[in-house]
């Protein structure tokens, strides 16, 4: 006995066609979910990328700031060497509270100084400035001798020039002789000394020039 199918072929076209449609949402929903888990695997790879990449700079900036700083301080150092250089060039050997001690005990009552002029000047005599080289320093007579020191610096010596008043000659002569006596000063000379009215009073005007013997040749 032959069977007879009672459902038509529309009928089984129409299931088809919606078991392929099934189909393909299923493979398109697969393939956005996959889609989508990769998208979140590069954005997580490149977030930890850009990461690095920040750390990287921000270590390359701390590098070329510290650089710079470095420069800086060598750039500071080399400046600060250069003073030091200077100050020790331009730092006399005695103190000048020393010379300034010892003027104003060899000064007495009856002179006036209007002027003193302290200046580091080069010495001009070639014997002397290349015995130089190999000076002892001597500061006045109370230095002991085992107290000398040599020096290595530039041929100069300190020159002081008075200028002031003297109530009479006799005592500019007698100041020039105290110079000349004590060892803190030699080339202890005389530039001028005239007479000159002060307040209808006659004193002596004068000048004297030596140099701080801070040195033995």
């Amino acid at each position: 006995m032959k069977e007879i199918d009672f459902i038509p072929q529309w009928y089984r076209a129409g299931r088809e066609r919606k078991r392929r449609y099934v189909r393909h949402y299923a493979l398109m929903a697969a393939l956005f979910s996959l889609l989508v888990g990769w998208t979140f695997i590069i954005n997580g790879h490149v977030a930890r990328v850009s990461a690095e990449v920040e750390d990287i700079q921000t270590a390359f900036e701390k590098g070329q700031l510290r650089s710079e700083q470095a420069v800086r301080l060598e750039n500071q150092i080399a400046e600060m060497e250069e003073k030091t250089m200077l100050l020790d060039t331009i730092t006399p050997r005695t103190k000048v509270t020393a010379i300034l001690g010892e003027l104003s005990w060899l000064i007495g009552e009856n002179v006036i100084l209007s002027s003193l002029l302290l200046q580091d000047e080069v010495i001009r005599d070639t014997q002397k400035a290349d015995q130089f080289s190999a000076a002892i320093v001597r500061v006045g007579s109370s230095q002991k001798k085992d107290q000398n020191e040599v020096i290595h610096q530039s041929p100069s010596h300190c020159k002081v020039v008075l200028t002031g008043i003297a109530a009479r000659p006799a005592d500019a002569a007698s100041l020039i002789a105290r110079l000349e006596k004590t060892d803190y000063f030699d080339r202890v000379f005389l530039v001028y000394s005239k007479p000159k009215k002060v307040k209808d009073k006659n004193v002596t005007e004068f000048e004297v020039r030596c140099f701080v013997s801070d040195y033995t040749l």
